[in-house]
């Protein structure tokens, strides 16, 4: 633990509010080889969705995190994203292939999904990056997402 990034973000893994994710079995820190993080997401239907965070600069610099296969320990192949029940919905929205090559998810609290996209700090203030609450904000966007009545399995799954 040598920087002052790394330093924030293992503390921000003892909050109260990211343990208490983990106990309540909503996320899951699998692996931390600074700067990347591995967290488990749990879905509505139990299935648990790897994000491989990029957590450099942290928490000046929002994180980026695009979803990872546990087999590959490469990108997760798009015919496993979770998708939208209705074919279109904030799910597809936020999970996309079509996007960055299913690198970053689309969310303003991304740091690759916020580059060129500054206007959302305005029309979606609650879900822009926010140092101060940290990893847990931007989790707590995606296990939403992936709980909402919108969220499908993947075709695959």
């Amino acid at each position: 633990m040598n920087t002052p990034d790394e330093k924030a973000f293992r503390s921000d893994l003892l909050k109260a509010s990211f343990m208490l994710g983990e106990l309540e079995g909503r996320w899951k820190l699998v692996s931390l080889e600074w700067p990347i993080a591995l967290i488990d997401v749990t879905a509505r239907d139990g299935l648990q969705y790897r994000l491989r965070f990029d957590v450099s600069n942290y928490p000046a610099s929002a994180p980026t995190s695009g979803l990872w296969s546990r087999d590959q320990n490469a990108a997760l192949a798009p015919a496993l994203f979770p998708r939208s029940r209705s074919g279109t919905g904030r799910v597809k929205d936020v999970f996309r292939t079509d996007w960055t090559g299913g690198q970053a998810l689309y969310l303003p609290c991304d740091r690759t999904a916020l580059a060129g996209h500054e206007i959302w700090l305005q029309q979606m203030p609650s879900k822009a990056w926010q140092p101060s609450v940290g990893i847990t904000h931007y989790l707590e966007l995606v296990h939403e997402l992936l709980n909402c009545p919108d969220y499908a399995p993947p075709a695959g799954a």
